[in-house]
């Protein structure tokens, strides 16, 4: 099946609607009710280009999964386009700690990627002073599985909320899928209905030539971002 792929706007808003970015109120302390931040699949997460105050700015995307290193450290996983080694964290406005990798695609001027296939991932290491993991909402994966053409999926999303699908194809590290998707939901996870088994994460919105044309999403395949990253999910 031939793709013809439409990638996400990088500098459009996500479910905050401002041309070139997100701006994130920072919670001050004495507003915070908890001590640190939870993280989720699902939740709200902004990679700082600038902060001024308590105000900052950046790219507004969705955690995908959460996962653990060897020594036990907890991370969030996302997409790459959504932040840089080195750029702080906000996790529903508040800071949790820093991006410390990612494969961020090259894009063209007209915003499409350079590679259609290349890698898409991104993880952000979890202050333990500042944040902790936690199962939130309706993603609670219990492996890790392989996607299948036809497979029944879901996924959350910033900008989309819960949404479902099918798996279209599974190519090149990608999944592609009927789920629609939005800015502000690149990073999101998805999620097989049938056994809870986390396939991948959002990348970018897609149409699909052929016989009955359709517009759709890929997913960057979950496995190869846990090896890339040297991270297994945490399940429950």
């Amino acid at each position: 099946m031939r793709r013809t792929i439409t990638s996400f706007p990088r500098n459009a808003a996500a479910s905050v609607a401002v041309l070139g970015g997100v701006a994130a109120l920072i919670l001050p302390a004495s507003a915070q009710a908890e001590p640190v931040a939870t993280v989720s699949p699902g939740s709200s997460v902004l990679t700082v280009t600038k902060l001024v105050g308590n105000v900052a700015d950046g790219r507004g995307c969705t955690v995908g999964f959460v996962g653990q290193r060897a020594d036990g450290t907890r991370v969030g996983l996302y997409a790459g386009h959504c932040g840089a080694q080195g750029q702080q964290v906000v996790v529903n406005g508040r800071i949790v700690g820093v991006n410390t990798g990612s494969s961020a695609p090259a894009l063209t001027k007209s915003d499409t990627f350079v590679v259609p296939d290349a890698p898409d991932w991104g993880v952000f290491t979890l202050d333990p002073k500042l944040a902790k993991a936690a199962p939130g909402g309706r993603v609670r994966p219990t492996s890790v599985g392989t996607a299948r053409p036809g497979d029944a999926v879901c996924s959350q999303g910033v900008s989309s909320g819960w949404r479902c699908g099918s798996v279209v194809s599974v190519d090149g590290g990608y999944i592609a899928t009927t789920i629609p998707v939005q800015v502000g939901d690149s990073g999101g996870p998805l999620i097989r209905s049938s056994d809870n088994a986390a396939l991948g994460i959002a990348s970018r919105a897609a149409t699909f030539d052929g016989p009955l044309a359709r517009s759709g999403s890929l997913f960057y395949d979950l496995g190869s971002t846990l090896r890339a990253t040297g991270t297994s999910l945490v399940v429950g």
